[in-house]
């Protein structure tokens, strides 16, 4: 037996692992940072791809938005000052040298049906200076419930409706200041989901029972970028007839600790967030030869993006296990199909209320009921999206959208669906644990013990040595 400390919650576990468990760790090398990364934004802004420089955008008389990622993300931790900190002070320099008036200069946190953000916790990733210095009027929160200020721009081809905030085309220049953690951020998922409404939103952001289960991090393979490229082309068409169209500004980090700033973009969002990719490619992207029977991975607190700056519940450790642990995949899961996935971490019964509202009732009345996330979806997802209290929470008490555990505990159903098992290790509330689909254990060594009883006792094991995520690209 080997002796690992695996991530498990706000620590790590104790666990004797097989001597055949094949471990896989991160081998790619971090990428130098750049010197100066205000610079580098400058430099951008001057060479975009795809697009016209700032200089030939904006007149004195532009009314500019300059709208950017919230602080929902699984980096680890950024070097500071961070990323969206250095390109905004850099466009308002570069904007106030072209002449553009600051009154009519809007910052927006793109937060889609995620909670809004209090200005401290804006501060996180903005800074204390830039934010101090900011009226509430011209630093804000889009609000997807402001009927008033959205805009219905049409459908795509498929049918799926395109409503965006109506700073997108009442702005005469929108720039969008992207930070991509990983694949499937960036591009035009910026803006027609940072920016975009519940009535966009339902269309894609919802389980499909036929889906194919390909991962969003696997952008050749996924039909989830394809479908936002349809979204943004109905914003592109609408802009054009007024000659303007989104400018992105995109930062991608190096795979360190502590990560760095090692290249920076500007341009039209999807050529833009081709060269993200490709960095994305040379940071986070493992090759593995061959599917297993069984994997282990530990789970850091850390790594749930959706509990930023309060703390982890059930519903989001489901996902946690089931989205960004078994999804961190391109080309085919490491797992085999029918296989068993073990998560360790303890999965205890707590819930921010002042936060996570309509999780709580998700939690504690519906679930008991079913588990069933196509039935949950069909049955509440228009009623918790409208219900007045949720969502008066979400405009005004920095609730999450009602909508959003729908959506979270939605996502689980292609991992259920692949799997034959999820196995909790080191749950501290077992029924906690069974009422978001997964199977608990008191530790990773009674987890394994019961994997090998039903795949066979020479069954393969892998354990993903995991404390920062990366991506398996694996060849079956």
């Amino acid at each position: 037996m080997s002796v690992f400390r695996i991530p498990y919650g706000d620590s790590t576990i104790g666990a004797e692992l097989p001597e055949r468990t094949r471990v896989i760790r991160q081998t790619n090398k971090p990428l130098p940072a750049l010197p100066d990364p205000a610079q580098a934004v400058r430099d951008a802004l001057n060479s975009p791809i795809a697009h016209e420089p700032l200089s030939k955008l904006v007149s004195s008389k532009s009314k500019v938005t300059i709208a950017f990622d919230d602080p929902i993300a699984y980096v680890p931790q950024e070097k500071q000052p961070g990323f969206r900190e250095v390109a905004i002070k850099v466009l308002l320099e570069e904007l106030n040298k072209l002449g553009v008036d600051p009154y009519n200069i809007r910052l927006v946190c793109a937060g889609g049906l995620h909670r809004m953000w209090t200005p401290s916790e804006l501060a996180t990733i903005l800074g204390d200076e830039l934010v101090s210095r900011t009226s509430v009027s011209r630093l804000f929160n889009f609000d997807a419930e402001d009927k008033d200020n959205l805009v219905f721009l049409g459908e795509t081809k498929r049918g799926q409706e395109v409503e965006v905030s109506r700073l997108v085309t009442d702005s005469d220049q929108l720039i969008y200041v992207s930070h991509p953690w990983v694949h499937f951020n960036g591009g035009w998922k910026t803006v027609v989901v940072g920016l975009g409404s519940w009535r966009l939103m339902r269309h894609h952001h919802r389980p499909f029972a036929k889906a194919s289960g390909k991962s969003v991090l696997d952008p050749k393979r996924s039909a989830f970028p394809k479908l936002l490229n349809e979204l943004g082309a109905v914003i592109e068409r609408e802009l054009a007839k007024k000659g303007r169209r989104v400018l992105v500004v995109e930062g991608t980090m190096n795979n360190k600790a502590t990560q760095e700033l090692v290249q920076v973009v500007a341009g039209h969002p999807p050529e833009a967030h081709e060269k993200g990719l490709e960095i994305m490619d040379k940071q986070l992207v493992v090759d593995v030869k061959g599917q297993s029977d069984v994997v282990v991975c530990g789970m850091d607190n850390k790594r749930d993006p959706y509990s930023k700056l309060s703390f982890i519940n059930p519903i989001l450790v489901r996902n946690l296990a089931l989205s960004y642990t078994y999804g961190l995949f391109q080309n085919v899961p490491l797992v085999k199909p029918g296989g068993i996935l073990i998560v360790c971490h303890p999965c205890p019964r707590q819930f921010d209320a002042l936060k996570y509202q309509p999780y709580v009732e998700l939690f504690e009345k519906v679930l008991p009921q079913t588990k069933d996330a196509i039935e949950i979806w069909d049955l509440y997802a228009e009623e918790y999206a409208h219900r007045p209290e949720f969502v008066h929470k979400y405009r005004y008490g920095y609730g999450f959208h009602g909508s959003h555990p729908l959506i979270i505990y939605g996502q689980g159903i292609y991992g259920l669906n692949y799997l034959s098992h999820v196995f909790l290790a080191g749950a501290t509330d077992f029924e906690a644990a069974r009422r978001v689909s997964l199977t608990p254990f008191a530790s990773v060594e009674e987890a394994i013990a019961e994997a090998e009883n039903i795949m066979g006792k020479d069954c393969s094991i892998t354990y993903l040595d995991m404390p920062q995520p990366f991506i398996c690209n694996v060849e079956p």
